[in-house]
C-alpha cells in the first residue's frame, strides 16, 4: 500500500517537471541506477540486422534479407582456398614452364648448330679422285695408225665446290709407241699432255661451264733422233650431269672445244658408281671415256687425230 502510494506522488512530481522522461525510454544504466531492474538479470538487447538495400527508384529503397556471417564466412574460406589452389597451380605451371622452355631452348640449341653444321658442309666440300684407266690411243692421217702397247695411266681430279660453283682440274698424261709408222721404216713415240681447270655452275643434278685446256705433243722419232713438241690452249664448253638413288651414282657427261689450230675436241664419259661410305661420300666407280682431237699442223696439209679411249675404275670421296 506504501509502495502504491510513493510511485503514484512520484509520477505527480515527474509530470510536473520539465524534464520528465519515461521509463520506456531510459537506459539500462539508469533502471539499474533507480532500482527498476535487478542487476543479476541480463539485459537482452535485440541484435541490430543489417539490411541490404537495393535502389529500386530514385528516393525509394526496398529492404533486402540480412546477410548471414556464416555463409560469408565459408565464401571467404573457399575462396582462400581456391586462390591458394590456383596460387599453387601457378607456381607449379612457373617451374614446368622453365624446365620446359630450358629444354627447348637446349635442344633448339642443338638443332641450330647441327643444321648451320650440316648447311656448311653442303655450302663447302672438296672432292678429289683418281681414276685408273686402260687407255688406247690411235692417230688419224691419211690412214688409221694403232699403237702397239696400250698403256695404263692414272688421272687425278681434285673439285672444290662453294655452294653452286665448282672449280676443278684434271691431268692426263699418256706415252704412246707405234713400231714402223713413219717413212722409212722409223718407230715413233709420242707424249701427250693434257691440263684441264674448270669452271662449273651447277644446278640441280646439272653442272655446266667452261674449261681451260692446256694440250702439248712431244714427238720422237726413234730410229732419227729426230724431236719435235707442239702446244696449244684453247677453251671447251662443258655439260655434266649426276644422278644418285640411294647407294648408286650415274655420272655422264659432254665436251667440246677448238681454236686455229684445232679443229675440234671432243669428249664424253660414263661412270656408274657404289656409295661404300654416306658419310663422306666415298665412290667407287667404273665407266669408260673417249676424248678426241684433231690436231693440224702449222703449214701442213695433213691433219692428224688423236684419240684416247679406254675402261675406267675411278674412287672419290666429298668431304
Amino acid at each position: 500500500m506504501k509502495k502504491t502510494i510513493v510511485f503514484s506522488c512520484l509520477a505527480v512530481f515527474l509530470f510536473a517537471q520539465d524534464d520528465y522522461v519515461p521509463l520506456s525510454e531510459l537506459s539500462n544504466a539508469k533502471k539499474i541506477e533507480y532500482n527498476f531492474v535487478d542487476k543479476k538479470k541480463k539485459i537482452e538487447t535485440p541484435k541490430v540486422q543489417e539490411y541490404k538495400t537495393i535502389k529500386i527508384e530514385e528516393n525509394k529503397y526496398e529492404a533486402v534479407s540480412p546477410i548471414e556471417e556464416v555463409e560469408i564466412k565459408e565464401d571467404i574460406i573457399e575462396n582462400n582456398t581456391n586462390f591458394e589452389k590456383i596460387e599453387n597451380i601457378k607456381e607449379e605451371k612457373k617451374i614446368v614452364n622453365k624446365e620446359l622452355v630450358k629444354e627447348y631452348k637446349s635442344e633448339n640449341i642443338l638443332q641450330d648448330t647441327k643444321e648451320k653444321k650440316l648447311s656448311s658442309n653442303k655450302d663447302f666440300s672438296i672432292t678429289p679422285k683418281l681414276s685408273y684407266s686402260y687407255l688406247k690411243t690411235d692417230i688419224y692421217a691419211t690412214d688409221r695408225i694403232s699403237v702397239v702397247d696400250e698403256k695404263s695411266v692414272l688421272i687425278p681430279e681434285i673439285a672444290v665446290s662453294f655452294k653452286n660453283h665448282t672449280l676443278k682440274a684434271e691431268v692426263l698424261e699418256v706415252e704412246s709407241y707405234f713400231n714402223q709408222v713413219i717413212l722409212g721404216g722409223s718407230d715413233l713415240e709420242t707424249t701427250v699432255k693434257w691440263y684441264k681447270l674448270y669452271y662449273l655452275y651447277n644446278y640441280n643434278n646439272i653442272s655446266f661451264g667452261l674449261a681451260y685446256n692446256d694440250f702439248s705433243l712431244n714427238w720422237n722419232a726413234v730410229n732419227y733422233n729426230i724431236s719435235s713438241k707442239d702446244k696449244e690452249e684453247f677453251p671447251s664448253l662443258e655439260l655434266h650431269m649426276k644422278n644418285s638413288d640411294k647407294n648408286l651414282q650415274a655420272e655422264y657427261g659432254f665436251s667440246y672445244g677448238k681454236n686455229n689450230n684445232i679443229t675440234y675436241s671432243y669428249e664424253y664419259y660414263l661412270n656408274l658408281g657404289y656409295k661404300i661410305l654416306k658419310d663422306n661420300d666415298l665412290i667407287l666407280s667404273a665407266g669408260y671415256k673417249n676424248r678426241v682431237i684433231e690436231y693440224n699442223f702449222p703449214n701442213k696439209e695433213v691433219d692428224y687425230e688423236y684419240q684416247f679411249k679406254g675402261p675406267t675404275i675411278s674412287i672419290s670421296g666429298t668431304f
